[in-house]
């Protein structure tokens, strides 16, 4: 749109500085040519009297014609070339007209013969057997047109840049409710779902305004009617499903049961508890979807954090998380030590805890956890002792209920990575996996630092 609107402001701007140019050079040498027609036969008039004097003679008559200024009056007698100043001889500059001259006929005619150009005028004086010849440099008019061509010159650059400017003007007028949809879209995407677009007054636009706000009200009425639903049955499963681990509690304290009986129970055991894990899943995701804290956000040291995650997959064995030994586990980089983040303790805690428990679970063991500074993140790197994640894999395998080859074979809900990245996105940072040193897994948890950091 600049260009077009650039390109038509130069195209009109051009034309009518060359209709006004073209018209007003044609009216000025016309005004001119006439001009010194009628000087010319003033002035031959004069020369043709002076000649008829006897003894007079052709130098004294040619100075005693008042010519006007840059003008040259030549007379041709006899052969001879007479001049009313120190110039060249008049051939030069009245070749054009000369064979005029000579049928018997008065001629006009241009000559670039001087710098500027000049006017030839030359007529027969038959009385006198003698031609008169005044060339007329047009030094005036010369001037006047270069004036108007540089003031027409910087009239169609100023125009054109005219023209920009209002197509510029115009592509953002047009351009902007397109921007704002743009933001509002990258704000909805970005979870952030109270965002709308301002009315507007312009009537086609109206009506996309419109409509792009009630789309938005039915995506956020959805999403908090799925929440509802999804908080409905989580809270309606979690009654009977205390029941049914109580009474196979119950069930599993009861003696004398045989062998079919005793294996039945531990199969709906394990069953009940992968249930369990994955309803608890369910209601932290949804939580995270619809952005409610489970604590509020405080600032922490990433230590802390990772050796709490640590806890929560040792409490089999160790009551007391401040009893949990990190040192033979744990690698801090000296750049990253001391470093804190901003985070729901609670949220990240159990994130952790996943990523902790999936190497357990899925990745043949863990076999440690590095803390490194990149940049203004903090990179939590959680390391297994498994094959690995295969490339084509390595970004499917957050999506939920997703379960790839080996590392699904021990069950799970196929939540946990889910909840990891659902996590570090509301906290504005990023997971992804990678193949570590010694061939396993890497997933690296980061999130931006807070506090401590050069």
């Amino acid at each position: 749109m600049l260009a077009a609107f650039a390109a038509g402001a130069l195209l009109m701007s051009v034309i009518l500085a060359l209709g006004t140019y073209l018209s007003a050079r044609h009216y000025l040498i016309e005004q001119r040519e006439r001009t010194a027609l009628q000087q010319a036969y003033t002035d031959a008039a004069l020369v043709k009297d002076g000649l008829r004097t006897s003894g007079a003679s052709v130098v004294d008559v040619l100075d005693a014609v008042a010519l006007p200024n840059r003008t040259i009056a030549y007379v041709r007698t006899g052969g001879e070339w007479y001049s009313s100043g120190l110039a060249e001889e008049g051939h030069a500059a009245t070749q054009h007209v000369a064979g005029v001259v000579a049928d018997g006929s008065a001629g006009l005619s241009w000559t670039r013969a001087t710098d500027p150009p000049a006017i030839v005028v030359g007529m027969p004086l038959a009385a006198v057997d003698a031609e008169y010849y005044e060339v007329t440099v047009a030094d005036e008019l010369d001037g006047t047109l270069h004036t108007l061509r540089t003031a027409l010159i910087v009239s169609a650059l100023v125009t054109t840049l005219a023209g920009a400017l209002l197509g510029w003007y115009a592509a953002r007028a047009v351009l902007r409710p397109l921007n704002q949809v743009t933001i509002a879209a990258a704000r909805i995407s970005g979870g952030d779902l109270a965002t709308r677009l301002d009315p507007i007054d312009d009537p086609d636009l109206a009506t996309l305004v419109g409509s792009f706000n009630n789309m938005v009200d039915t995506v956020t009425e959805r999403i908090d009617r799925d929440a509802r639903f999804a908080a409905d049955v989580a809270h309606e499963l979690r009654t009977p499903l205390a029941t049914l681990i109580t009474a196979l509690g119950v069930l599993e304290g009861t003696p004398g049961l045989s062998g079919s009986s005793a294996l039945a129970v531990q199969l709906m055991g394990t069953e009940l508890e992968r249930f369990r894990q994955a309803l608890e899943d369910l209601i932290a995701l949804g939580r995270l979807d619809s952005g409610v804290r489970e604590s509020e956000w405080e600032t922490v040291p990433v230590t802390e954090l990772v050796r709490l995650a640590l806890a929560d997959n040792r409490t089999a064995t160790t009551a007391d998380p401040a009893e949990v030994e990190t040192t033979d586990v744990v690698t801090t980089e000296p750049e990253a030590t001391g470093l804190r983040v901003r985070v729901d303790r609670l949220q990240t805690r159990r994130a952790l805890s996943n990523l902790i428990r999936n190497a357990d679970t899925h990745g043949g063991g863990l076999t440690g956890i590095r803390i490194a500074a990149r940049g203004r993140f903090i990179d939590i790197h959680v390391e297994d002792a498994g094959p690995g994640v295969p490339p084509g894999e390595r970004e499917r395998i957050f999506e939920r209920f997703a379960r790839i080859g080996a590392r699904g074979a021990t069950g799970g809900s196929g939540l946990g990575l889910s909840i990891v990245e659902r996590t570090v996105a509301v906290h504005g940072g990023s997971v992804w996996c990678r193949e570590s040193a010694t061939g396993g897994a890497d997933f690296v948890f980061s999130l931006p630092a807070s506090g401590g950091q050069p």
